[in-house]
């Protein structure tokens, strides 16, 4: 009976001794698993939430930029003289109709602080500016963006305003911006299904409508911490819900991003874990080994699903990064259009003017052939606008370079003929010789236009830095060396450059113009389409003795 009583208290510790056993390090195995899996994940959602509100207030910050340089150019590009007469109504109706899918209305006020022309659906013109604080602060800075307000037309609006001086007198060209696109610029968030952005003004006033709750100029009753620059993130409760928040402040600290998600959902991951725990520590014991069995397994499909999530979120971080990249080139692109186009305008003139002629003449034969060499250019013009866009897209689809036999003696004029009218604008000469004996090669025209036409227009920005529009010069050369290689140069007596800058001339970003004038990309591509030609692009330059740059392109085999 002792026998029997001993051999139960045997069994009883062994049982508890391989109870024990597994189930100590199973336990602290499981705590610090799970305070470390917790973690994590609490700093995987943080870490997502703030990357979301940095893309969105760069994606803000670049459309108010763009808008603001779209409506100083509108200002500028209106002669002084018109400002004054009828033909600024013609003018403000053309920028309106440009511009019409971002911009709602458009109108500018004279010196008097009243409209004098408008254009959009209100009955705005004569209106009387002179006390709006918007109007008040775009005389004091020159620019200004307001926040929502109902103003004349009773409805909630903002705008965005620029101010020119001519002969001491203020000028103001007033736009707004059409409410349903920047909404759907600041709603357009992929973080769960709780995610969503939205702004408030200084005094916390919806700038944006919520999702959840909350339209234009209703007062957002949650109450966020102070924040004087720099991007934070916190929790906080809204209508007894929780919430992660990730805020930023944007135009010029006067409006706030705000980007949050429910609690909840931003740490779902965490709250699956802490289950997963409570279900092993109540069902351990008799069953540890199976179990052990059973969470190896539950931790690896979570780990599974963790990972693809993490690749998921990579691949969107790696679009995201792409997409960000393709709006810095397309200002660089921007650049590149505006030439043709503006040769285009000016050739558009002239056509305008020759068809008058043949009116008059009835049927001239003198401008028949002037209006078809002008047909023919803005055929050039397209196709050199189209070639450009398909560098857009090539950016993101990497396709195949069109190849095609180019001769040299007939191309390069082309080229320079592009870009003649804008060097004599600014009292640039310009000069194209071709020797008769370059060899011809194989490439895409428009890539290789791309090239030179950037080549041709650093040479312009850099010779009347230097220059001004006195004394400028810029030859462009082409010619064969015995190694059968077509050599084209083009040389400026421009400002030059420093070794310094030289060494990094041809890196992406890098840029010597002031902020806001270049992206940096430009030589960046050119080198990498010259490469991909098999060719080589080089610069020799001096400070203050203009530049030289060299393309080298493999001649074609006959």
């Amino acid at each position: 009976m002792k026998k029997n009583a001993k051999s139960c208290e045997t069994h009883k510790l062994l049982l508890t001794t391989m109870i024990l056993m597994p189930a100590v390090p199973l336990l602290l195995s499981v705590a610090v698993g799970f305070f470390s899996f917790s973690d994590v994940t609490k700093r995987f959602a943080i870490s997502s939430i703030r990357q979301v509100a940095l893309d969105h207030k760069k994606m803000i910050d670049d459309f108010l930029w763009e808008r603001r340089n779209d409506l100083e150019s509108f200002l500028t590009m209106i002669p002084a003289e018109s400002l004054t007469g009828a033909a600024v109504r013609d003018e403000v109706d053309a920028m309106q109709s440009v511009g019409r899918a971002v911009f709602q209305d458009m109108g500018i006020i004279g010196p008097q602080g009243r409209h004098v022309a408008y254009a959009g659906p209100y009955e705005l013109t004569d209106k009387d500016y002179r006390e709006a604080q918007w109007y008040l602060e775009t005389l004091k800075n020159g620019y200004y963006v307001s926040d929502v307000f109902l103003g004349y037309r009773g409805v909630p609006h903002f705008v965005i305003a620029v101010a020119r001086h001519v002969n001491g007198q203020a000028w103001v060209l007033r736009a707004t911006i059409d409410p349903g696109v920047f909404g759907k610029i600041v709603n357009v968030v992929n973080i769960g299904d709780s995610g969503e952005a939205y702004i408030v003004n200084h005094d916390g006033w919806f700038q944006t409508r919520r999702r959840s709750g909350g339209a234009l100029l209703e007062r957002d009753t949650c109450v966020y911490p102070a924040q004087t620059d720099g991007l934070m993130t916190f929790t906080g409760e809204d209508r007894a819900v929780d919430y992660l928040f990730a805020s930023a402040l944007i135009n010029g600290g006067k409006w706030r991003l705000l980007v949050r998600q429910k609690k909840e959902e931003a740490f779902h991951s965490t709250v699956m874990a802490a289950y997963a725990v409570a279900l092993v520590l109540l069902v351990g014991g008799a069953i540890i080994v199976s179990l052990a069995f059973v969470i190896s397994r539950r931790l690896l499909d979570t780990l599974r699903e963790q990972a693809e999530a993490v690749y998921k979120l990579e691949n969107q971080l790696l679009q995201a990064a792409r997409l960000a990249e393709l709006g810095e080139m397309a200002a660089g692109f921007a650049h590149e259009i505006n030439n043709p186009l503006q040769i285009m305008k000016t050739d558009l003139a002239l056509l305008d003017l020759n068809l008058k002629d043949v009116a008059e003449e009835k049927g001239d034969s003198t401008t028949i052939p002037e209006i078809m060499e002008i047909a023919e250019q803005f055929q050039i013009q397209i196709g050199r606008c189209a070639a450009i866009t398909r560098e857009i897209l090539r950016f993101g689809r990497q396709d195949a370079p069109q190849l095609q036999p180019i001769d040299l003696t007939t191309y390069l004029p082309k080229v320079w003929a592009m870009v003649e009218n804008k060097a004599t604008v600014h009292g640039v000469q310009l000069s194209c010789e071709v020797d008769a004996g370059v060899p011809s090669i194989e490439a895409d025209p428009g890539q290789l236009q791309q090239v030179m036409i950037n080549l041709m227009n650093n040479a312009i920005h850099a010779v009347v830095e230097r220059n001004g529009s006195h004394g400028g010069r810029i030859d462009v050369a082409a010619h064969g060396d015995e190694r059968g290689n077509a050599v084209i140069t083009v040389k400026d007596n421009g400002s030059g450059m420093s070794q310094d800058t030289l060494a990094k001339i041809f890196l992406p970003f890098f840029t010597t113009k002031a902020p806001g004038q270049g992206t940096g990309l430009g030589l960046s591509v050119c080198h990498s389409i010259i490469d991909s030609m098999g060719g080589e692009l080089t610069v020799d330059s001096r400070k203050g003795e203009g530049a030289t740059f060299t393309v080298v392109i493999p001649g074609k085999s006959s």
